[in-house]
Protein backbone atom coordinates (compact mmCIF):
# COMPACT_ATOMS: atom_id res chain seq x y z
CA UNK A 1 0.00 0.00 0.00
CA UNK A 2 1.24 3.39 -0.97
CA UNK A 3 0.37 6.46 1.14
CA UNK A 4 -0.44 9.41 -1.45
CA UNK A 5 -0.22 12.82 -0.36
CA UNK A 6 -2.11 15.76 -1.28
CA UNK A 7 -1.43 19.75 -0.69
CA UNK A 8 -3.42 21.60 1.37
CA UNK A 9 -6.49 22.57 0.67
CA UNK A 10 -5.53 19.00 -1.40
CA UNK A 11 -5.85 17.97 -4.92
CA UNK A 12 -6.96 20.30 -7.06
CA UNK A 13 -10.91 19.34 -7.98
CA UNK A 14 -10.44 16.99 -4.84
CA UNK A 15 -13.33 18.27 -2.28
CA UNK A 16 -12.88 17.57 1.50
CA UNK A 17 -15.88 14.78 2.10
CA UNK A 18 -16.88 14.77 5.60
CA UNK A 19 -17.49 10.89 4.93
CA UNK A 20 -13.66 10.77 4.82
CA UNK A 21 -13.38 11.44 8.08
CA UNK A 22 -13.76 9.12 10.50
CA UNK A 23 -14.64 9.54 14.18
CA UNK A 24 -10.88 8.58 15.71
CA UNK A 25 -10.26 12.23 13.70
CA UNK A 26 -13.00 14.19 14.61
CA UNK A 27 -12.16 13.47 18.71
CA UNK A 28 -8.67 13.79 18.38
CA UNK A 29 -9.50 17.30 16.89
CA UNK A 30 -11.92 18.45 19.49
CA UNK A 31 -9.51 16.82 22.12
CA UNK A 32 -7.15 19.60 21.08
CA UNK A 33 -9.26 22.32 21.41
CA UNK A 34 -9.02 25.22 24.04
CA UNK A 35 -11.97 27.48 24.52
CA UNK A 36 -11.01 31.06 25.59
CA UNK A 37 -12.14 33.74 27.52
CA UNK A 38 -13.38 35.69 24.60
CA UNK A 39 -15.71 32.63 23.12
CA UNK A 40 -13.03 31.64 20.81
CA UNK A 41 -12.05 28.33 20.84
CA UNK A 42 -8.20 27.85 19.69
CA UNK A 43 -6.75 24.67 18.85
CA UNK A 44 -3.41 23.60 20.61
CA UNK A 45 -0.92 22.55 17.61
CA UNK A 46 1.81 24.27 15.62
CA UNK A 47 1.34 27.42 14.60
CA UNK A 48 2.00 28.42 10.81
CA UNK A 49 4.04 31.98 10.33
CA UNK A 50 0.62 33.04 9.02
CA UNK A 51 -1.16 32.53 12.03
CA UNK A 52 -3.22 29.97 10.70
CA UNK A 53 -2.83 26.10 12.18
CA UNK A 54 -2.96 22.95 10.09
CA UNK A 55 -5.07 20.06 10.47
CA UNK A 56 -4.92 16.32 8.47
CA UNK A 57 -6.58 13.22 8.46
CA UNK A 58 -6.18 10.00 6.47
CA UNK A 59 -8.59 7.66 4.81
CA UNK A 60 -8.68 4.53 2.51
CA UNK A 61 -9.54 4.58 -0.96
CA UNK A 62 -9.15 1.39 -2.45
CA UNK A 63 -5.95 -0.13 -1.74
CA UNK A 64 -4.46 3.24 -1.55
CA UNK A 65 -4.27 5.47 1.95
CA UNK A 66 -4.92 8.95 1.34
CA UNK A 67 -3.15 11.82 3.78
CA UNK A 68 -5.16 15.28 3.37
CA UNK A 69 -4.22 18.47 4.76
CA UNK A 70 -6.63 21.36 5.70
CA UNK A 71 -6.23 24.51 7.84
CA UNK A 72 -7.83 23.25 11.17
CA UNK A 73 -10.55 26.26 10.92
CA UNK A 74 -11.65 24.91 7.56
CA UNK A 75 -11.72 21.38 8.90
CA UNK A 76 -13.72 22.70 11.63
CA UNK A 77 -16.82 24.56 9.70
CA UNK A 78 -16.51 21.46 7.35
CA UNK A 79 -17.38 18.62 10.66
CA UNK A 80 -19.63 20.68 12.48
CA UNK A 81 -22.53 20.57 10.47
CA UNK A 82 -23.12 24.18 10.23
CA UNK A 83 -22.29 24.55 6.66
CA UNK A 84 -23.25 22.56 3.71
CA UNK A 85 -20.07 20.14 2.82
CA UNK A 86 -20.00 21.92 -0.81
CA UNK A 87 -19.85 25.12 0.23
CA UNK A 88 -16.72 24.61 2.65
CA UNK A 89 -14.74 23.03 0.03
CA UNK A 90 -16.48 25.84 -2.99
CA UNK A 91 -15.53 29.20 -0.40
CA UNK A 92 -13.03 30.85 1.95
CA UNK A 93 -14.09 30.02 5.56
CA UNK A 94 -13.69 33.76 6.96
CA UNK A 95 -13.00 34.38 10.99
CA UNK A 96 -16.02 37.00 12.54
CA UNK A 97 -14.06 37.42 15.76
CA UNK A 98 -11.54 39.16 14.13
CA UNK A 99 -13.11 41.98 15.02
CA UNK A 100 -12.24 41.47 18.55
CA UNK A 101 -8.79 41.39 18.45
CA UNK A 102 -5.87 44.70 17.83
CA UNK A 103 -5.28 45.21 14.00
CA UNK A 104 -2.33 43.68 14.02
CA UNK A 105 -2.89 40.74 16.15
CA UNK A 106 -3.12 37.53 13.91
CA UNK A 107 -3.81 35.33 17.46
CA UNK A 108 -7.16 34.87 15.58
CA UNK A 109 -6.85 32.87 13.52
CA UNK A 110 -6.40 29.81 15.70
CA UNK A 111 -10.29 29.92 16.42
CA UNK A 112 -11.84 27.41 15.54
CA UNK A 113 -15.34 28.05 17.13
CA UNK A 114 -17.76 27.01 13.87
CA UNK A 115 -20.10 29.86 15.56
CA UNK A 116 -17.03 32.06 14.75
CA UNK A 117 -16.88 31.53 11.31
CA UNK A 118 -18.79 32.39 7.89
CA UNK A 119 -18.12 31.44 4.02
CA UNK A 120 -17.91 34.34 1.37
CA UNK A 121 -15.46 34.74 -1.79
CA UNK A 122 -12.49 35.64 -2.35
CA UNK A 123 -13.55 38.87 -2.70
CA UNK A 124 -15.66 38.78 0.17
CA UNK A 125 -12.65 37.64 2.16
CA UNK A 126 -10.67 40.56 1.17
CA UNK A 127 -13.54 43.28 1.25
CA UNK A 128 -14.23 42.08 5.48
CA UNK A 129 -10.47 42.07 5.38
CA UNK A 130 -10.34 45.84 4.30
CA UNK A 131 -13.56 46.71 6.08
CA UNK A 132 -12.09 45.73 9.60
CA UNK A 133 -8.54 47.83 8.97
CA UNK A 134 -6.55 45.01 8.31
CA UNK A 135 -6.03 45.03 4.68
CA UNK A 136 -1.98 45.42 4.61
CA UNK A 137 -1.08 45.84 0.97
CA UNK A 138 1.69 43.49 -0.02
CA UNK A 139 5.21 45.14 -0.95
CA UNK A 140 6.20 45.68 -4.40
CA UNK A 141 9.24 43.38 -5.38
CA UNK A 142 11.43 45.71 -7.57
CA UNK A 143 13.98 44.07 -9.82
CA UNK A 144 16.00 40.85 -8.48
CA UNK A 145 13.74 40.74 -5.61
CA UNK A 146 10.55 39.69 -7.74
CA UNK A 147 10.66 35.89 -7.78
CA UNK A 148 9.93 36.42 -11.50
CA UNK A 149 13.30 37.96 -12.58
CA UNK A 150 15.77 36.35 -15.03
CA UNK A 151 17.79 39.27 -14.90
CA UNK A 152 20.24 40.72 -12.40
CA UNK A 153 20.00 44.89 -12.04
CA UNK A 154 24.03 44.59 -13.43
CA UNK A 155 22.50 42.61 -16.70
CA UNK A 156 19.53 45.42 -16.33
CA UNK A 157 22.08 48.45 -16.86
CA UNK A 158 24.19 46.50 -19.24
CA UNK A 159 21.08 46.17 -21.83
CA UNK A 160 20.28 50.17 -20.93
CA UNK A 161 23.44 51.30 -21.70
CA UNK A 162 23.84 49.62 -24.51
CA UNK A 163 20.36 49.61 -26.36
CA UNK A 164 21.60 51.58 -29.16
CA UNK A 165 25.09 49.40 -29.44
CA UNK A 166 23.63 46.09 -29.51
CA UNK A 167 20.38 44.87 -31.10
CA UNK A 168 17.63 43.53 -29.08
CA UNK A 169 18.16 39.65 -30.45
CA UNK A 170 21.63 40.00 -29.90
CA UNK A 171 21.05 40.79 -26.12
CA UNK A 172 18.04 38.60 -25.75
CA UNK A 173 20.77 35.72 -26.81
CA UNK A 174 23.35 36.90 -24.44
CA UNK A 175 21.35 36.87 -21.68
CA UNK A 176 19.13 33.76 -22.63
CA UNK A 177 16.04 35.29 -22.50
CA UNK A 178 13.42 36.86 -24.67
CA UNK A 179 13.40 39.77 -27.24
CA UNK A 180 10.03 40.94 -25.59
CA UNK A 181 12.38 40.89 -22.30
CA UNK A 182 14.34 43.14 -23.48
CA UNK A 183 12.31 45.34 -24.87
CA UNK A 184 9.94 45.56 -22.39
CA UNK A 185 13.17 46.88 -20.55
CA UNK A 186 14.08 49.59 -23.46
CA UNK A 187 10.39 50.50 -23.29
CA UNK A 188 10.57 51.13 -19.70
CA UNK A 189 7.42 48.53 -18.85
CA UNK A 190 9.83 46.85 -16.44
CA UNK A 191 12.80 47.47 -14.02
CA UNK A 192 11.22 51.06 -14.26
CA UNK A 193 13.15 51.83 -11.02
CA UNK A 194 16.63 52.37 -12.82
CA UNK A 195 16.92 55.78 -14.50
CA UNK A 196 17.27 55.27 -17.96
Amino acid sequence: MKIKTCKKPGLKGQPHRVENISDFYIQKFHDRCEPQANGCIFLKGNVQNTGYINWWYRYQEGDEKILRFITAHRFSALISGKFAENSVNDYCVLHDCDQNYAKNDITYRQCVNPDHLFLGTVKDNIQDCINKGRYVKPPALLGEDNHNAKLTEEQVLFIIENRRMITQKKLAKLFNVGVSTIEAIHMGKTWQHIAR
